[in-house]
């Protein structure tokens, strides 16, 4: 994901997600989530503080924390996770293959990103990794 200031959160159920399954409180293993990701076109922001995860917003955080970069901070974009591990961690794809982490869905919404004038929207899911 790129950030450009332009972005807002809304969160609910976005149509797109309801034959998923995906709601809040669902508890999926990354692998999962990943796939949905890609299938869906969806944007995926991984948590892994729980305190900021459950008791603060993505406009929030993404406001306080702009100035940290992205893989420095408590939460990032699910595919940002998923390179940083790889290139740190050479052994996790194979771990995520065997027991893939579990994540619990804590938010669903839409991103509301402007390209100029035009309003682009995107369905997002925040998640807690366990």
């Amino acid at each position: 994901m790129m950030e450009t200031g332009y972005e807002t959160y809304s969160p609910g159920e976005p149509e797109e997600l309801e034959p998923t399954g995906l709601a809040v409180g669902v508890r999926l293993g990354l692998d999962r989530l990943k796939d949905l990701q890609a299938r869906l076109e969806l944007e995926v922001i991984l948590y892994f503080d729980e305190d900021l995860a459950r008791n603060s917003t993505l406009d929030a955080d993404f406001a306080d924390f702009r100035i940290v970069p992205v893989q420095a901070r408590p939460f990032m974009p699910l595919a940002v996770f998923l390179q940083a591990m790889a290139e740190h961690d050479p052994g996790f794809a194979d771990r995520m293959r065997r027991e893939p982490p579990a994540v619990e869905v804590l938010e669903t919404g839409t991103i509301d990103r402007y390209s100029g004038c035009v309003l682009c929207t995107k369905p997002y899911v925040k998640g807690l990794l366990l």
